[in-house]
């Protein structure tokens, strides 16, 4: 028995596929088959039952795994302590985030710099779904985004942490027909032209305000968030956001766009804040860079 086998192991049982366990883990399906194979000779006992269909866990099989994600995080906890000693300012983490939270980053980055400063931080702007995406594959250490309750009961192996929680507002020119409004109701949004943030989330969000609205037209996605602010500075359409950091937006600051709340008719809440898996534990760095975060979020409010 050796560790990668137990981390070929823990791969198939969490995708049940050797095909897809061995593109993530970037070996062939016959290598890592061959791996399992050994291991179950070993320990004279059927770790998977595989098909055509994928492979999935025996009973027996549940029980190793379970035991390999302990050694898995042992090894993991030797790993970040020699690195801490013997190399504590030579740092890498790997961070996706989505474009709300790269107006905090950067000051993050300056104060975790300080303390690190031979640090190598990896930071990919991404949209929610590839977010979760990156955390659960392990191609980040976490990640920044927005999140709902749908959301956290989705993915009962991540732990979602709020920094932030907000309502949903409308993001419109200064010349819009919309821009007296205290508040904008369902109804208002006839004829509409709607421009998304390339997100599953705001993607569901608007195709269910179509269910009462259907005049409306999406004029374009993009995840750019200056060309949304031009797009909207120019009256060619609006776009629904979260009311948080909006006050960093330079077209919000100088008054050419503004922000109006939205009294959607289910009244969903969303979230902001961190998400990571709950079975890996972050290393020291990972949890200075998050307290960096979060210290830079709150010099805002």
């Amino acid at each position: 028995m050796n560790i990668l086998q137990l981390e070929y192991v823990i791969e198939v049982a969490k995708t049940k596929s050797l095909i897809k366990a061995a593109e993530n883990l970037h070996i062939s399906p016959s290598g890592i088959s061959k791996a399992i194979s050994n291991l179950e000779s070993e320990l004279q006992m059927k770790i998977f039952n595989r098909s055509r269909m994928g492979a999935e866990l025996t009973e027996e099989g549940k029980f190793i795994v379970s035991k390999a994600q302990e050694i898995m995080l042992k090894v993991e906890d030797i790993t970040t302590y020699v690195n801490q000693n013997l190399n504590p300012e030579h740092v890498k983490i790997s961070i996706s985030a989505n474009p709300y939270a790269m107006f905090i980053v950067p000051s993050a980055l300056t104060t975790f710099k300080k303390n690190y400063p031979n640090s190598q931080i990896e930071i990919f702007e991404k949209n929610r779904h590839d977010i979760i995406s990156d955390v659960l594959t392990d191609k980040s250490v976490f990640g920044i985004t927005m999140f709902n309750d749908e959301h956290v009961a989705s993915y009962p192996e991540l732990e979602f942490e709020t920094i932030l929680e907000g309502g949903t507002v409308i993001c419109a020119s200064k010349n819009s027909p919309l821009a007296h409004l205290e508040n904008v109701q369902v109804e208002d949004l006839a004829n509409q032209s709607i421009i998304l943030f390339e997100d599953p989330m705001w993607s569901g969000f608007v195709n269910e305000l179509l269910n009462y609205v259907p005049n409306m037209d999406i004029l374009f996605t993009t995840n750019n968030v200056n060309v949304i602010s031009e797009a909207v500075s120019e009256g060619l359409g609006i776009v629904f956001s979260m009311n948080i950091l909006l006050h960093k937006v330079t077209a919000i600051q100088n008054g050419s766009v503004i922000t109006i709340p939205f009294k959607h008719p289910s009244q969903q809440h969303f979230y902001f804040g961190i998400v990571r898996l709950k079975r890996k534990k972050l290393s020291e760095h990972s949890k200075l860079f998050i307290k960096a975060f979060k210290q830079n979020i709150t010099n805002l409010e």
